[in-house]
């Protein structure tokens, strides 16, 4: 019997969208994912789950503010778009969180398994266009002051 993998999402040089500060918050949302995985996988209790989940689903929140500050800032064209996805994601953590919650049958596994589908398809198309509209304009030197978890203007929880 094979051992389970370590990590349910790994780092590729794919998911670089070419600005090193979202790079580096894409790094730490997939380190806060696996965290949360291995942790799942190692059976630990149910509010420790419930409070790593919160944990990365609030970095997530944080990023996403921390883009479309950026967003704001370059004046993206395609800013709407990249917000609507931002609030499926949203949606979906919100309702997952309710599950966990309330008892229902949604698992930690699923969220993972949501979180990782939705950030492989997420990070090289839509926010790989915002990191070449970015690189395109010279903006790679001045992305935002604040990083994820500084964000006080944000919409999201």
């Amino acid at each position: 019997m094979s051992e389970p993998a370590d990590a349910i999402l790994k780092w590729e040089p794919r998911y670089s969208v070419h600005v090193a500060e979202i790079d580096r918050e894409h790094q730490g949302w997939f380190a806060l994912i696996n965290g949360v995985y291995k942790a799942a996988l190692g059976g630990v209790g149910k509010e420790i789950l419930r409070t790593a989940v919160a944990e990365t689903t609030q970095y997530c929140f944080s990023h996403f503010s921390h883009e479309e500050e950026l967003m704001d800032e370059i004046d993206y064209p395609e800013r709407e778009e990249h917000i609507l996805e931002h609030e499926h994601l949203a949606r979906e953590a919100r309702a997952f969180a309710d599950k966990l919650e309330n008892g229902e049958c949604a698992t930690v596994l699923e969220y993972l398994v949501f979180l990782s589908d939705w950030a492989k398809h997420h990070i090289p198309t839509t926010d790989r266009k915002l990191g070449d509209f970015i690189q395109a304009r010279q903006l790679t030197g001045r992305i935002c002051d604040s990083a994820p978890g500084d964000a006080s203007n944000s919409p999201w929880p």
